[in-house]
């Protein structure tokens, strides 16, 4: 398992491994490589085989069957990336882009197509409830959306007091940012965000649960899919705007049809064209004569918001992504038709017999889990 991470002006490599001692797993961190001179694949994959040089762990002795990495295409590329390359002297060696990173992708490419404006003040509120938006770190974007909503009035009151108090730098800056949040747009949009991460939340945490397994991760993950596929409906609009309503009128805000978009349709990626995405522009939305305020809001921002994260979460979590991951939940469950891909991928490398394994799959062999009989199949 390698990333990189930047430290002052150097950029370091760090890797780690993951082995079993008879049937228990370990993780280790094993150091940080400097990677400055050159983060192609090529010195990626010389700073791993000097990593291990380091620690006189010879690469002819390893048996590596798995590796992981972040979706970046120098790591993930099928023909030029790390992980072909790795494949070239360790062809078992399957990779895994980060189930954790997939998801915060999803994110990242959601908030892409919305305006969020993070107020880095202490707002009358705890040091740290605010926090700096970090692309690696989408759970900030959940907890941004939690702090504005709950103190949502004493933001408000600490901008207006800075305008009053009339100092002119911070003044303007107050009122650029009030002219932001106070106003249907900002308070729709934060309020749906903030529905949309605590779901995903639920799904970040199993993930990097201790106790999470491939099969596991995949069977939530449709959960959630499947969630948010419910959500995209009239009936889930209703509660949703009924809870807008309330908040627009605690806050004295008006809830109207405002000039959304650009005066160019943004280009949305291949994978989206089946879903409700494209906007158009400030003229044709006012045109379109929406039923009512609420009609304009579900059609322009909520169904499309929606639709985006069901999109991204089936191409990042696709079948073809998850099939190992199934055949090993499969594998773990004695199911021994759905695991085939699993067995055959390592029967060779640990010279399973595939008749007695399949025997024993079968029968159950009293009380002993299924990882002891893949072992107990090997020659």
């Amino acid at each position: 398992m390698v990333d990189e991470a930047r430290s002052h002006k150097q950029e370091q490599l760090s890797v780690c491994i993951r082995y079993a001692v008879g049937l228990e797993s370990h993780e280790r961190f094993l150091q940080f490589v400097d990677v400055s001179s050159g983060q192609d694949a090529n010195s990626i994959v010389a700073a791993i085989y000097q990593c291990f040089e380091n620690l006189n762990i010879s690469m002819n002795s390893l048996h590596i069957v798995a590796q992981s990495y972040d979706g970046a295409s120098v790591m993930s590329g099928c023909l030029g990336g790390v992980q072909a390359k790795m494949k070239e002297k360790y062809p078992n060696a399957i990779y895994t882009h980060c189930m954790a990173h997939r998801l915060n992708l999803v994110v990242v490419d959601m908030c892409k197509g919305v305006k969020l404006i993070s107020i880095q003040f202490k707002l009358e509120l705890r040091k740290g409830n605010v926090l700096r938006i970090c692309d690696t770190r989408w759970v900030c974007r959940f907890k941004n959306c939690d702090a504005m909503i709950k103190n949502y009035p004493a933001i408000l009151k600490f901008l207006i007091n800075e305008v009053e108090e009339q100092n002119y730098k911070d003044a303007v800056e107050a009122i650029g940012i009030l002219s932001q949040i106070n106003n249907c747009n900002f308070l729709i949009g934060v309020t749906l965000l903030k529905d949309i991460f605590c779901m995903i939340n639920m799904l970040s945490t199993t993930l990097q649960s201790k106790s999470a397994t491939l099969g596991k991760a995949k069977e939530t993950i449709n959960g959630v899919i499947k969630s948010f596929e419910q959500l995209r409906c009239e009936d889930e609009f209703y509660k949703f705007w009924k809870k807008i309503e309330l908040m627009a009128e605690e806050f004295n805000i008006t809830l109207q049809i405002n000039r959304l978009g650009s005066k160019r349709k943004r280009t949305q990626p291949t994978y989206l064209n089946n879903y409700h995405l494209q906007t158009v522009t400030a003229d044709e939305e006012v045109e379109q004569n929406f039923s009512s305020v609420s009609d304009f809001w579900k059609i322009t921002v909520y169904f499309p918001i929606i639709d985006t994260v069901i999109a991204n979460l089936k191409y990042r979590f696709s079948e073809k992504n998850l099939s190992m991951a199934c055949s090993v939940g499969n594998f773990m469950s004695l199911n021994y038709d759905g695991s085939l891909e699993f067995i055959n991928h390592y029967k060779d490398i640990l010279s399973v017999k595939i008749e007695v394994l399949k025997a024993e799959i079968r029968v159950g062999l009293g009380t002993r889990g299924p990882r002891q009989k893949f072992f107990l199949g090997a020659q």
